[in-house]
């Protein structure tokens, strides 16, 4: 896995060249799919995209290779973050922006200097202080910090407040279905559950395994965690609860990856060698295996039927010869380790599997630490149809695309020229 992104991380920033950055076109007509599409344009600007009435917004317009817009990050409830990367000589400004309703410019919520942006996650819940109220937790690092640390902003104030969550390198988190709490997983050495209300900081009394990403239970106080057996040394999943863990799957290599399905009723696993599997949450009993091992990122759809995953994909070899040296680097490249996403069915174990792609830098990003993502960030059509991705084609531009998953020989179709789309949840 470290391989394969260091590899394809090298010859994304190789190859990726100004040709990307060019204007936006708005002549697209559009499918009539549910849902709002933000993304992010090759101009660096964050656009707003509503695939029923066919209605392209953009919410910034002075993007540049110095101001560059980053990362949508929907609410459940409709407002939309993004992020500015403002580079000002050897000052880096990170700024945070939130729109109402996704459609509309956002407006200035945080500003840090010489911050890093990496990761934000909107709680599912509102927060009780005003009718609006909601708590963005927002992954930053500085020198000043000392690495990675959580900025918990809150929302729907008459002014925007924000404090001080935590520290720690790495940092992984995730929140309760109420919005009040999350868990943190720090240090790779410590898990916690921190109250946002409150303010406090309560240590679990549990060893981690080798794993990233702890996820709350996304309708009760269940937890799942990855913990080490110290008889062997191993991995184990761990559905923790009422401070009993039940072991629902055992001596798993490291790292290991999970994800609750968004009904809770199941969760799907990877471990360093073996398939995507996914297990009954409540019994542990294993319900279906992927037909292949090699899974480095899945995302459940929203109706908990169906899982979206990658892996290497057989080489397209489709490129044009008379293309620019850079492109035919990257041509190179994609032959040898482009990537596919394949599609399996819950009930039935059906597998379908679709055409090779290779991603762009943010796509890449996101399917690397995809076990966060995947709480905070929506690949799926709210209808559990469409994947969302974004590619480099082999003439250099980077393009949104679209997979109809109910069909087994779909085409994808590219809806706008940009580095990632995120759908909103409804």
């Amino acid at each position: 896995m470290k391989k394969l992104t260091c590899v394809l991380l090298a010859i994304i920033f190789g190859f990726a060249a100004p040709s990307l950055l060019k204007a936006q076109d708005d002549q697209t007509t559009y499918p009539s799919l549910p849902g709002r599409i933000a993304y992010v344009g090759p101009d660096q600007n964050i656009y707003s995209l509503n695939l029923i009435d066919n209605d392209l917004l953009p919410l910034t317009t002075d993007g540049s290779r110095t101001r560059i817009y980053r990362w949508p990050t929907w609410a459940s409830d409709g407002r939309l973050a993004y992020f500015l990367t403002n580079r000002s000589g050897e000052m880096i400004v990170t700024e945070v922006f939130v729109s109402e309703d996704g459609s509309s410019p956002g407006r200035l919520v945080y500003s840090g200097e010489n911050e890093f942006f990496n990761y934000a996650y909107w709680s599912p819940q509102n927060c009780t202080e005003t009718e609006r109220c909601r708590d963005l937790a927002v992954l930053l690092s500085s020198e000043a910090a000392g690495g990675l640390f959580v900025e918990l902003i809150r929302d729907g104030l008459a002014e925007p407040f924000n404090r001080l969550a935590g520290v720690g390198s790495p940092f992984y988190f995730s929140w309760s279905p109420d919005g009040s709490r999350m868990v943190w997983q720090r240090n790779n050495q410590q898990l916690t559950i921190y109250d946002a209300a409150g303010e406090s900081v309560e240590p679990l009394p549990l060893i981690p395994g080798v794993f990233r990403a702890p996820a709350w239970s996304p309708i009760d106080d269940r937890l799942l965690v990855g913990l080490l057996n110290q008889d062997d040394n191993t991995n184990e999943l761990a559905v923790v609860a009422n401070g009993q863990s039940q072991i629902i799957a055992v001596a798993l290599g490291g790292p290991v990856a999970f994800s609750w399905s968004p009904d809770g009723n199941y969760v799907a696993y990877t471990d360093r060698s073996g398939p995507l599997t996914v297990l009954d949450a409540h019994t542990g009993e294993t319900l279906t295996r992927s037909p292949t091992t090699g899974v480095f990122a899945f995302f459940w759809s929203p109706d908990s039927r169906t899982l979206a995953y990658v892996t290497l994909a057989t080489p397209p070899g489709s490129f044009n010869v008379g293309s620019p040296p850079q492109v035919k680097m990257a041509a190179a490249a994609q032959d040898a380790i482009s990537i596919a996403w394949s599609v399996l069915d819950i009930s039935t174990g059906t597998n379908r599997r679709y055409g090779a792609f290779f991603p762009t830098q943010d796509m890449l990003y996101m399917l690397v630490y995809f076990d966060q993502f995947a709480q905070s960030h929506r690949l799926w059509s709210p209808d559990s149809r469409y994947l969302i991705y974004a590619e480099v084609t082999p003439s250099n531009e980077a393009s949104i695309n679209l997979l109809d998953t109910a069909q087994s020989n779909t085409v994808p179709f590219s809806i706008a020229s940009g580095f990632i789309g995120i759908w909103s949840f409804k």
